[in-house]
């Protein structure tokens, strides 16, 4: 007797995005299928006029492992690194790292994480890719945001290869914009994952003088 085709259950889903103008709704990322998180939200002109005083001079890259409990104290003195003044016009930039790393931390249900600052300005990462990591929390506060792309323009067998040959259709590279807040998959090599992570890349920039700063809280 021949015996029908093998249908496997449980097939996993092409993985989705969510994209939405409410923080409240960052949980979907929890979803199986979904790999990549992004709240919408405007601009803060205050904070922009912060940063590009900051930006007159030099800023070391910031980077700390933190727990939840700490991190308050902790961005005080990170900000000593940047702003020795303790601009006042700087209050909103500082407390905005704060609470968003809070809020990530209590979404992925840890105690800790490292938290990445830092001003860019040459095209590392300008290759498409996934990164090994569980989650990420991710925001340009300056200057291009971050490209991905949605699963139907993306060729996976060929990441680590050249871009040309990972989209299929330029046209649909998408945008993290600055402030666009970003919870993103990763791909954990021994960890299955229904979601494949997220394949984004930073954007390239086309002259020195541009810079980018980006925050990136990694668990």
């Amino acid at each position: 007797m021949k015996l029908p085709p093998f249908i496997p259950l449980n097939k996993p889903k092409n993985p989705r995005q969510v994209i939405s103008h409410s923080w409240d709704d960052r949980k979907k990322i929890l979803a199986s299928d979904v790999n990549l998180f992004c709240w919408q939200r405007p601009e803060i002109t205050s904070i922009s006029s912060y940063l590009s005083q900051l930006l007159k001079k030099e800023l070391p890259p910031i980077k700390f492992y933190t727990s939840i409990y700490e991190i308050d104290q902790n961005i005080v003195k990170a900000r000593l690194k940047w702003d020795q003044n303790l601009l006042n016009q700087g209050n909103l930039f500082w407390i905005d790292i704060c609470q968003l790393t809070k809020d990530f931390l209590l979404l992925a249900k840890m105690s800790s994480g490292t938290i990445h600052l830092k001003v860019i300005d040459d095209n590392a990462c300008s290759k498409f890719h996934t990164d090994q990591y569980k989650l990420r929390l991710f925001t340009t506060y300056y200057g291009k945001g971050t490209q991905w792309l949605p699963e139907q323009a993306t060729n996976r067998k060929a990441l680590g290869g050249k871009n040309e040959l990972i989209v299929k259709d330029a046209s649909k590279i998408q945008e993290l914009s600055p402030y666009h807040v970003g919870v993103l998959k990763g791909t954990v090599p021994g960890i299955i994952n229904r979601s494949k992570g997220i394949v984004h890349r930073s954007p390239r920039i086309e002259n020195r003088k541009d810079k980018r700063i980006i925050l990136r809280v990694d668990i």
